[in-house]
Order: structure tokens, then C-alpha cells, then sequence
């Protein structure tokens, strides 16, 4: 632990209960602003220029904030129906099939079968995956579980 740190730098080493996520500024109402000024700010780390009132760049800073969050998007599908891509499951990446089934209900894990997947982190589809099957972004699954209590 060697360097110049701040008193709070080293209260949330010494405590460790701390987290730490990356920042995203948001600059509005760009069209307020003259060119040079908007190229300037475009071109700082962490930053996105947008005008709400023109509807100017809001995909991109969706797409930063998707990049940022590190979320990925799951969509369940029931047994025997289609499944429903308007209503995702946004969850961290590196998300597992337990973690989805408890993040679902909490007897979901204990009574897990297995579950099948289409998406990218299926290897053929539907693929029958374990309860440690780690899911990627815009996976579908289906989750079988056992018949009982």
C-alpha cells in the first residue's frame, strides 16, 4: 500500500466494504453550444454529448450505459408458449442458470431440473444446460423443474 491516497481512500481499503463502479457524464442541450465547445466535450474519457430536445445521440448513450451497467438481457420463455421479448430479465453479466432461478424464486433452485437455452451461449439449440451454465446477452430460457412440493 504504497503511494499518495486520501484519508477515504484508505478508511475503504482498511474497511474493504466499498464498491467502486465507472462513471458516465451526460452532457445535455448540446445544441446550445457552439461546435468547437461540443467537439472538446465529445472527446473527454467517460463522457457523452446528447440533446435531449433534438433527440440527438440517445442511442449511443443507451448503448454506453449497457456497456457501463455490464448487464446482460434474458428473456424466459414458458413451457409450450412463445417467449416474451418486450419484458427482459436484466441481470450482471456472468449470470448463471441458479442465479436466474433464484433471482425468479427461491424454490426454483431446490427444485431445478435443467433448462434449455437459445442464444449465443448455446452451443445447438434448444441446448440442455446445468444449473451452471453461465448466460449471455439476450439468451432465452426455459427452465424445467421437478414435479412436488
Amino acid at each position: 500500500f504504497r503511494g499518495d491516497y486520501t484519508v477515504d481512500e484508505f478508511i475503504d481499503v482498511i474497511e474493504g466494504n466499498r464498491k467502486y463502479m465507472r462513471c458516465l457524464y451526460c452532457v445535455n442541450k448540446v445544441d446550445t453550444i457552439s461546435v468547437g465547445e461540443l467537439d472538446r466535450l465529445a472527446r473527454l474519457n467517460d463522457t457523452v454529448v446528447i440533446s435531449a430536445h433534438w433527440k440527438m445521440n440517445l442511442d449511443y448513450l443507451l448503448e454506453k450505459m449497457w456497456t457501463y451497467l455490464d448487464c446482460v438481457r434474458l428473456y424466459t420463455k414458458p413451457r409450450g408458449k412463445r417467449p416474451d421479448f418486450s419484458d427482459p430479465v436484466v441481470v450482471p453479466r456472468g449470470t448463471t442458470i441458479l442465479d436466474l432461478c433464484n433471482r425468479i424464486h427461491r424454490d426454483f433452485a431446490k427444485r431445478f431440473k435443467t433448462a434449455n437455452v437459445w442464444g449465443t451461449s448455446a452451443k445447438h439449440v434448444p441446448q440442455s444446460v446445468s444449473i451452471k451454465h453461465v448466460l449471455q446477452d439476450e439468451d432465452v430460457v426455459q427452465l424445467m423443474t421437478k414435479a412436488g412440493k
